[in-house]
């Protein structure tokens, strides 16, 4: 018999481990990290394409577009405070629920950049659209940086 190396061993408990941290598909916080985690996968097939990173195919973004501002409108109901028996880790603030007028006013900020920039998206223009998709990456950060531990 064959001694299986210690790197094919470390692997296995890594997946092991990994499907023992799992976390409930109907938690609202698994719910709205993987619309986040949709937004960011989205985004960044457009960031590519806006850098030169990736070829310049105005129906994609246009699609991505699209795709993100209705992406955009999706995790906020997802942001109720954490049920005690739910073991989905978080990284939101408690300021999330203490200054929900804030929060809204972020989310809706977002969704505002991402609707300029699905209409910016028809035009075809990187040089026009580009100035817009930093004002919607803007938009994710200052309210990553408001409402999110890091």
């Amino acid at each position: 018999m064959k001694l299986i190396k210690l790197p094919v061993i470390a692997l296995c408990l890594a997946f092991l481990l990994a499907g023992c941290s799992h976390e409930d598909p109907n938690s609202p916080v698994y719910k709205r990290k993987q619309v986040f985690k949709e937004m960011l996968r989205t985004s960044q097939s457009m960031r590519d394409m806006l850098k030169g990173n990736a070829t310049w195919n105005a129906q994609t973004f246009a699609a991505n577009a699209a795709k993100l501002q209705q992406l955009s409108t999706q995790p906020w109901p997802y942001f109720v405070p954490v049920n005690k028996d739910d073991s989905s880790k978080t990284d939101a603030k408690p300021n999330i629920w203490e200054k929900p007028q804030d929060f809204h006013a972020a989310a809706q900020k977002l969704q505002d950049n991402t609707a300029k920039l699905q209409q910016l998206a028809a035009t075809n223009d990187p040089a026009q659209i580009r100035p817009q998709f930093e004002a919607m990456e803007e938009s994710c950060t200052a309210c990553h940086k408001a409402f999110r531990e890091f």
